[in-house]
């Protein structure tokens, strides 16, 4: 089995405790006496409320027995919901990367058909460290879901410093 979990990254625990210094950083704006404030306090609360949605509840992914399996668990822990879908619906196993400006910022572990669909296993950022990880991870991945892995040309993948 390959599972590959979001809310196990330390970004996930450091992007939660932002959202509670936020929270902390707003209440001048709830508990001041002009009105003002209190649209700019209720603006601010209500972002911050989406983002912990989103941030409450990540996805995993696991591949085994010829099945992908994405769970949306609250928390990282409670599977809220549950989607399977069999490995055959799949060809190979790529790497896919979008430029950028600036330079490549992540690269991103996926499973693909014949057509344009993907699936996106898993991301890292586009360091030296972080490809060799998604290029690992592919492997793994090709081989347990019994898919060829289709290595991109390097000039596509060119590893940043870091």
């Amino acid at each position: 089995m390959l599972t590959h979990r979001n809310a196990s990254k330390p970004a996930w625990l450091v992007f939660g405790v932002v959202l509670i210094a936020a929270a902390g950083w707003g209440w001048p704006l709830i508990d001041s006496p002009r009105f003002e404030n209190h649209f700019f306090g209720l603006f601010w609360y209500s972002m911050l409320l989406l983002a912990a949605g989103f941030w409450a509840f990540p996805a995993e992914q696991r591949v085994y027995g010829g099945v992908l399996e994405r769970r949306i668990c609250f928390l990282g822990l409670i599977p809220v919901r549950t989607r399977h879908i069999a490995l055959t619906a799949f060809t190979r196993v790529v790497l896919d990367q979008e430029p950028n400006i600036i330079g490549p910022d992540s690269v991103w572990v996926c499973l693909a058909d014949n057509g344009e669909a993907r699936f996106v296993f898993s991301h890292y950022r586009a360091t030296r460290s972080g490809v060799a990880k998604a290029v690992q991870e592919a492997h793994r991945l090709a081989a347990l879901a019994g898919l060829p892995f289709t290595e991109q040309a390097p000039e596509t993948m060119p590893a940043a410093e870091g």
